[in-house]
C-alpha cells in the first residue's frame, strides 16, 4: 500500500498530495513481512526494481503482440496471393493456369513463412516472460506482495 514518504500514514494511489501533512506526494510503499514474518521495508530501491521488473514485462507483451501481427500479416498475404492464384488459374488458358497454380503455392509458402516467423517472436516474448516470473519470484529484495503487483496478478 502507498505510504506518504513525508509522514508515513497510508495514501491513495492516484494523490497527489497527502491529505495528513499537504506534502507532494512520493510514492514509496510500506514495510511488509516476508514469510518468516521479518520486517521488510520497501525502499526506493525496490521501487526502482519494480519498475524495471514492470518494463520488462510490458516489453514481453509488445513483442507478443507484434509476434500476433506477424502471424495475421502472414494469413492475409497468404489469403490475397492464393486469390490471385485461383483468378488467374480460372482464366482458362493453359498458360494462365500453370501461372495461377504457381501463384497459388507461392501464397501458401509466403504465409507459412510469415506464419512461422510470428510463432517464433510470440515464443521469444513467453520465454521472456517465463524468465521474467523465475527472476521477481527469486528475488530476495521482494516480498509476495511486491511479486503479485509486478506479475499483474489478482491480490488476494
Amino acid at each position: 500500500m502507498p505510504v506518504c514518504s513525508n509522514c508515513s500514514n497510508p495514501i491513495d494511489a492516484q494523490t497527489k498530495f497527502c491529505p495528513y501533512c499537504d506534502a507532494a506526494v512520493e510514492m514509496t510503499y510500506a514495510a511488509a513481512r516476508d514469510a518468516s514474518a521479518v520486517l521488510v521495508g520497501v525502499s526506493h530501491q525496490i521501487s526502482a526494481l519494480m519498475k524495471r521488473y514492470k518494463d520488462a514485462y510490458v516489453v514481453a507483451k509488445v513483442t507478443d503482440g507484434f509476434g500476433g501481427l506477424i502471424k495475421g500479416i502472414g494469413l492475409v498475404t497468404a489469403a490475397l496471393l492464393v486469390l490471385v492464384g485461383l483468378l488467374i488459374a480460372a482464366n482458362g488458358r493453359e498458360a494462365t493456369f500453370a501461372l495461377g497454380v504457381v501463384g497459388i503455392c507461392f501464397g501458401i509458402f509466403v504465409g507459412l513463412l510469415f506464419y512461422l516467423l510470428g510463432v517464433l517472436v510470440s515464443a521469444q516474448a513467453q520465454i521472456l516472460k517465463a524468465s521474467l516470473d523465475s527472476a521477481v519470484n527469486s528475488s530476495p529484495f521482494l516480498v509476495n506482495e511486491h511479486r503479485a503487483k509486478i506479475m499483474s496478478l489478482p491480490e488476494l
